[in-house]
């Protein structure tokens, strides 16, 4: 009774975020800028090599040679050489710095880093990067990274009685660690090639896109915008620019409200599930044709309770010789049929009805998919 209690309430939570997913996308747009971006106006992934000092006796161990030949380097260009066979420095650690450099970050602003471990690290918490070059694809010198890391964790070990650990502390952030050296060439915002790119390509949602920013801006031109392909749409700034009725908008300005239109986005229906959580997402769009849905289970337990048996004379060791019981448990199936047009959350109260569990929802929804009764894409995780 308490197993089909709990598997109602998940069912019922199920239920509930099928409800505002539906309530959401029947009642509401969604802005450009959320799902849409400028076209050339791309983020650049920027990387580099470096070390992290100041551990406390838990940085790479002397297996890792790579740490060695760095130490050994940067020493020789600050005057000082020394055998690498004579270095045993465990508070260093080899590390590969990541970030991303957005769109118009001018010279000498800042961003955060992320700062990973390459070597046998134990922990880098406390530690410090030591100044850092990070290249783009290009091979090109972006930025420059220093300073202390934050790994939001710790690891302490003593004497191998004592082991406590929270977080991943192999992995750090420094808040605003990195400074911009070059600023990249991107898209110039001359108006000549200004175009919106979809998050999600879709033809459906690049001409209701497209019809939205020309009904926002019908008082000056019906082609303000005109869709390309699934994933484009171009945007006419020289109609704009040639207005004489109105106030000249410069391209700053028409960007920032062609960003704030709302418009109704068209999806494929999908169904997402995840078989190792028992999460289940389907969006409001999905659709069930008529079909009957029948579920049962079946548990079978082996439970193993040994039993000691006394010695026989002459004999001073017991015997120990097992018990097995066998149990076999089956739920009665029930019936439900359900009509055409159903919707994830007509499903959804039909087995709550059944009180099954998540992970057998899943198995319900593969079976549908399998009839052709899904009228949608099963994704699973």
């Amino acid at each position: 009774m308490k197993k089909q209690t709990i598997a109602t309430h998940h069912i019922a939570m199920f239920l509930f975020i099928m409800s505002c997913i539906q309530f959401c996308l029947a009642n509401s747009g969604v802005r450009i800028k959320d799902v849409a971006c400028i076209s050339g106006l791309e983020d650049v992934q920027i990387f580099g090599y470096g070390l992290v000092v100041g551990l406390d006796g838990t940085g790479d161990r002397s297996q890792t040679i790579f740490t060695t030949q760095t130490i050994v380097n940067l020493l020789k260009n600050m005057g000082i050489e020394l055998p690498a066979q004579q270095i045993r420095v465990q508070n260093v650690a080899a590390v590969m710095v990541t970030g991303i450099l957005k769109p118009f970050k001018r010279k000498g602003t800042r961003f955060d880093v992320n700062v990973s471990s390459m070597g046998d690290a134990t922990s880098l918490e406390g530690g410090t990067l030591l100044l850092t070059s990070l290249q783009g694809a290009d091979g090109s010198i972006y930025a420059s990274a220093q300073g202390p890391l934050a790994t939001g964790g710790y690891d302490v070990k003593y004497k191998s009685l004592v082991y406590l650990k929270k977080n991943h502390v192999l992995v750090g952030r420094i808040p605003d660690g990195a400074l911009v050296q070059r600023e990249y060439t991107f898209n110039v915002l001359d108006g000549k090639e200004l175009s919106l790119s979809l998050a999600s390509p879709d033809f459906s949602s690049a001409v209701s896109m497209a019809n939205a920013i020309n009904q926002e801006f019908k008082a000056v031109s019906s082609n303000i915008a005109k869709a390309v392909d699934a994933a484009t749409v171009s945007l006419n700034y020289e109609v704009m620019a040639r207005d004489s009725i109105r106030n000249f908008v410069g391209i700053v300005d028409f960007i920032s409200k062609v960003e704030n239109v709302t418009f109704s986005t068209s999806a494929q229906a999908r169904v997402v599930v995840n078989e190792r959580t028992g999460t289940i997402v389907a969006g409001g769009d999905v659709r069930i044709s008529e079909v009957a849905v029948s579920h049962g289970s079946i548990k079978v337990e082996v439970v193993n309770t040994p039993e000691v048996v006394q010695p026989i004379p002459y004999n001073p060791q017991s015997a120990i010789t097992p018990n097995p019981s066998i149990s076999v448990e089956e739920k009665s199936p029930e019936m439900v049929v359900l009509k055409g047009t159903t919707t994830v959350s007509d499903l959804s109260q039909a087995l709550n009805s059944l009180g099954v569990a998540p992970r057998d929802v899943i198995s319900i929804f593969q079976a549908i998919k399998e009839a052709g009764a899904l009228q949608g894409q099963l994704i699973i995780m």
